[in-house]
């Protein structure tokens, strides 16, 4: 179990499930679906609301600092709800918003369910080039020809030790030049890595799990019969 693993020179992944950039000093987190609690609310549900905006921020906030990095990026995602969007989550996105731009500057990157304009005081881009890096919500079809981070999946992986006893974590896909990061958001839920190969391009992929701000890189090989 370590803090971080290398991924390629350059990249990292943190013990989070965040890309770290260490030339440029950014970190790049994705799916925080921040207001998924109060979308619950709204159709008639109940969460308790553990991913307050200020909470979050203050939690990337910190993370930053610790790594030295200067800016965060957010890999798609940034709220939950799509079209119904209330004046309620909107102030959950100004309060993270407002934590994160005291200390570092702030991109997002759209997301599937980031619809309809700004999104915390950002206006969000299709996709961005980090230095050698390319940041997308969905991941690509094909192999990139860049290192490229994205999110959108969430993707997890059960984990068995030898007397048949299983847990179920986080994790983030490494494939060729492609690094799947795993959900920030504690409600987004996931989805069996295995069952996500035919997502991705073919290929073999790491499946690295995150736990408790912890990476173990524990040789999972999965391969893909994707396009």
């Amino acid at each position: 179990m370590r803090a971080w693993i290398d991924i390629a020179p350059g990249l990292r992944l943190t013990g989070e499930g965040l890309a770290w950039l260490t030339e440029e000093r950014v970190i790049i987190a994705a799916d925080l679906h921040l207001g998924y609690e109060l979308a619950a609310q709204r159709r008639g549900g109940y969460l308790p609301p553990v991913m307050r905006g200020t909470d979050v921020g203050t939690r990337l906030v910190a993370i930053a600092r610790r790594l030295g990095a200067q800016r965060l990026v957010i890999a798609g995602d940034l709220r939950h709800s799509t079209q119904d969007v209330d004046e309620l989550e909107r102030a959950e996105l100004a309060a993270l918003a407002q934590v994160v731009a005291r200390e570092m500057a702030f991109d997002v990157v759209l997301g599937n369910h980031d619809r309809g304009g700004a999104l915390a005081g950002t206006e969000p881009l299709a996709s961005l080039m980090i230095g050698p890096v390319h940041v997308t919500h969905l991941p690509p079809r094909t192999t990139p020809d860049h290192w490229t981070v994205c999110g959108h999946l969430h993707p997890r992986i059960t984990v068995r030790d030898e007397t048949g006893a299983s847990a179920r974590y986080p994790c983030a896909l490494v494939g060729t030049r492609l690094l799947v990061l795993p959900a920030l958001s504690d409600w987004a839920g996931g989805t069996e890595a295995r069952r996500l190969m035919r997502e991705l391009p073919r290929g073999e992929w790491r499946a690295v799990p995150i736990s408790d701000g912890m990476v173990a890189d524990l040789g999972i090989v999965l391969s893909s019969g994707g396009d």
